[in-house]
């Protein structure tokens, strides 16, 4: 069992989405964004919605936090049955290995 920081924008469309993943892209902040688009409690902490465990989140979400190849600090837009998530990358979770007895 790992956990990892979580600081996200959550949408609730894939075209608002887009829109924030390229206002980033041109150099706006991260934290601002999550404030006023944000659709989680979190924006009112410009995003952070504290630390999870890595098993209870979405595996497409944890799909992309593993595959982020750091070329950007943001990942996403990553749809989950929240919405589409736009993460800041901090660290990539911890893979857990399973052992075959």
């Amino acid at each position: 069992m790992s956990s990892i920081a979580i600081h996200h924008i959550l949408l609730k469309s894939p075209l608002l989405a887009d829109d924030v993943m390229n206002e980033l892209k041109l150099g706006a902040e991260f934290g601002e964004l999550a404030a006023e688009y944000s659709a989680c409690p979190s924006a009112r902490q410009q995003g952070f919605a504290g630390y999870h465990n890595t098993d209870h989140l979405p595996q497409t979400l944890l799909q992309a936090l593993y595959e982020h190849d750091a070329t950007s600090p943001y990942v996403g837009p990553v749809q989950t049955p929240f919405g589409y998530h736009i993460l800041k990358a901090i660290d990539p979770p911890e893979r857990t290995m399973l052992i075959d007895n």
